[in-house]
């Protein structure tokens, strides 16, 4: 059985959460976004999960999250039995929608697909980042798509100072581009417990502190409340929301 957590919250400084979550036909409306927000459950694979960090200001990002889940929705039974194709096909019709508003709206992606058991692939854009947790050692997948994390790759800086650096939030990569790229893709892998979040945990976590937290608790539950009060704790300067599953 595949158990999942997740946990939405608006911080201590934004007035809006701009976030949004997939967890298998789940995701936050119009109408609870800005509340805090909170479930549990249980699935069966093929199942996905998806961590949305939407900009553009104002109700912009919320709009991009928002519209993103939507899609993702409408292409999700196209993608529990297909791949790749089907995941760029969501990806680029998501990108469509949001070049076709008003205004600049865009969000990050961060997606999870369990094929079976505890086989899962993973895709991203953006900076929400995903980490499987397996033979007690947290792993991070993604990489973050912004400028800082492209000097690093380059030679040009050290992880450390990328940390640091006023580029870490500048991306290159994102759903609402209008030059699309398609998502990154990992795995497949094995884990134990999977976690999906947005920057607003990762900015106020290091490393570290993320893989104790998660490595001291067992539950899906447990594992998500621990990570979003301890963002919290450390000032919550952005929204945050992260998805737990474990098998």
């Amino acid at each position: 059985m595949i158990n999942f957590a997740v946990r939405s919250e608006t911080g201590f400084v934004r007035k809006n959460n701009e976030d949004n979550f997939y967890a298998n036909g789940i995701f936050m409306s119009e109408q609870e976004r800005d509340n805090p927000f909170f479930i549990t459950g249980s699935a069966d694979a093929p199942c996905i999960f998806a961590v949305c960090d939407g900009m553009g200001g104002e109700e912009c990002g919320e709009l991009a999250s928002l519209m993103t889940v939507k899609t993702l929705d409408e292409h999700a039974e196209k993608i529990r039995i297909g791949f790749y194709k089907e995941v760029d096909d969501f990806a680029q019709n998501a990108n469509r929608n949001l070049l076709s508003l008003p205004v600049r709206s865009a969000t990050t992606l961060a997606l999870v697909v369990i094929k079976e058991s505890n086989k899962f692939m993973a895709y991203n854009l953006g900076d929400s980042r995903i980490y499987r947790f397996e033979n007690d050692r947290l792993l991070r997948i993604t990489n973050d798509h912004t400028v800082a994390e492209d000097k690093v790759r380059m030679g040009l800086l050290t992880p450390k100072k990328a940390e640091q650096s006023s580029e870490r939030h500048i991306l290159t990569a994102y759903v609402g581009n209008r030059d699309y790229t398609s998502p990154d893709f990992y795995g497949p892998y094995n884990s134990s417990k999977i976690i999906l979040c947005s920057d607003g945990l990762t900015d106020m976590l290091s490393y570290q502190e993320i893989s104790t937290i998660v490595k001291n608790s067992e539950s899906a539950s447990e594992t998500v409340n621990k990570l979003v009060d301890e963002a919290l704790s450390k000032g919550g300067h952005d929204n945050v929301t992260c998805v737990v599953i474990t098998f």
